[in-house]
């Protein structure tokens, strides 16, 4: 009896071993850089890591965009020292995933809000005074062109802080005096 269970517990430990030995290494961090071949990503101890995407299943490592707050797994190809993406998560989506669609100021009785293009043009809704050209992303900021559509006055830059973004929330304030905008994403 005793034979038999040093027996089993021999086994569960190979088991264990070998199924240990095919984890893979991972390396977490903030997207800084993506390109058709390879991510880099800073880790939260300021490290770059950049890892090969070629020759990838696009199912298990799907594309990124900078600011996306990601984990992969990684294999080392040791014939040519390179760290190839096996599997990526996107833990946390970049505000650039975020921003694009219709976002609306609930607290207007009238249809007041924006329209943020994936191919970043923008479009102001309700607001006749208002012509938006382009939005852009900078750090934690949302900056939107604003145009004459008479062309007789200049462009201005609109600087909005993000105070919250969700699916379904956007919270800005102007970066100078302004109203604090709370706008519901409308499907």
């Amino acid at each position: 009896m005793i034979r038999r269970i040093v027996s089993i517990l021999s086994a569960g430990l190979v088991l264990f071993t070998a199924c240990r030995q095919n984890v893979l290494p991972t390396v977490e961090g903030r997207v800084v850089d993506a390109t058709i071949h390879s991510v880099t990503v800073e880790t939260p101890e300021g490290e770059s890591v950049v890892v090969s995407t070629l020759g990838t299943n696009p199912m298990l490592v799907p594309g990124v965009l900078p600011g996306d707050e990601v984990c992969i797994a990684y294999e080392l190809l040791s014939d040519i020292d390179v760290l190839r993406a096996v599997r990526l998560d996107i833990l946390t989506p970049s505000a650039y995933r975020l921003l694009p669609g219709i976002w609306r100021d609930c607290s207007e009785p009238e249809e007041v809000g924006l329209v943020l293009a994936e191919d970043g043009s923008a479009q102001a809704v309700g607001l006749d005074d208002l012509t938006l050209q382009d939005w852009s992303l900078d750090g934690e900021e949302l900056v939107l062109t604003s145009v004459d559509p008479d062309g007789k006055a200049p462009a201005q830059t609109l600087v909005y802080r993000i105070e919250r973004l969700d699916i379904d929330s956007l919270v800005v304030r102007p970066a100078e005096a302004g109203r604090r905008l709370v706008l519901s994403r409308q499907r």
